[in-house]
């Protein structure tokens, strides 16, 4: 049994998208477009404008969702791949739980002890599994389209745990489950940004804490660079002598 107290913590959590809220305050310099990095080999399927792919493995943090980054932080989760796409976004009458509130992070903490499943989660060898299960079933319980949080990887230079703030958007199906397809929220995406930069997600066959550069820590070491213009570069004949 879920207490009314519990209950009511969750709830008053949730705010539904409106000017001055905190989803609304984080688009309000850079309207609602959000950024999401891919792996390159992924390049191409965006060269139009297309529907981003909704995550659904186990070991996310919120469960099944697409996750973007607000413009208002760009490169902050750059460490998923090389290619940022950008697409607008429609956050009207969006139901958003703020995970970067402690009072709401407890609530959650709350709500999962009561759960069924929280004993799977402590007590066997399932807990990736179990978690995933729970944080989708507290995302349609709640009817919640989108979730706030604070990085819980970070690029290094990149991201600022303490500052930054992601997103994890639910697309539900029309018997109120949730969509495990392609994004209808993020429908316009398009290969907007390349970063000559690479990061490793894993150490151990665990998700990194902190990833540190992996190109730029060589490159910058070169004691003589000189900087060029694609075009230019492309048309010097002696570029690859220099």
């Amino acid at each position: 049994m879920i207490s009314d107290g519990i209950r009511t913590a969750v709830k008053q959590s949730i705010s539904i998208y409106e000017k001055g809220s905190k989803l609304a305050n984080l688009l309000a310099d850079v309207e609602p477009y959000a950024i999401k990095f891919v792996r390159s080999q992924w390049a191409a399927n965006y060269l139009i404008p297309g529907r981003l792919k909704i995550s659904q493995t186990p070991a996310l943090t919120w469960g099944t969702a697409t996750y973007v980054t607000p413009l208002t932080f760009p490169l902050s989760s750059a460490l998923y791949g090389r290619i940022g796409l950008v697409s607008d976004f429609d956050p009207s009458g969006w139901r958003v739980f703020d995970a970067t509130e402690p009072a709401a992070c407890m609530a959650y903490v709350n709500w999962v002890q009561v759960q069924p499943a929280f004993s799977d989660l402590v007590l066997t060898v399932h807990s990736t599994h179990a978690n995933h299960l729970l944080r989708n079933k507290f995302r349609r319980d709640f009817k919640i389209d989108c979730v706030l949080f604070h990085p819980d990887q970070e690029a290094d230079i990149h991201t600022d745990r303490g500052q930054h703030v992601w997103m994890a958007v639910t697309d539900w199906n029309s018997d109120g489950s949730i969509d495990a397809t392609m994004s209808a929220r993020f429908a316009k995406a398009r290969f907007t940004v390349l970063i000559d930069e690479e990061f490793e997600l894993e150490e151990n066959g665990l998700p990194i804490q902190k990833a540190a550069r992996q190109i730029e820590r060589i490159t910058e070491r070169i004691p003589i660079y000189e900087s060029y213009e694609v075009g230019q570069a492309r048309m010097d004949l002696s570029f690859p002598a220099k």
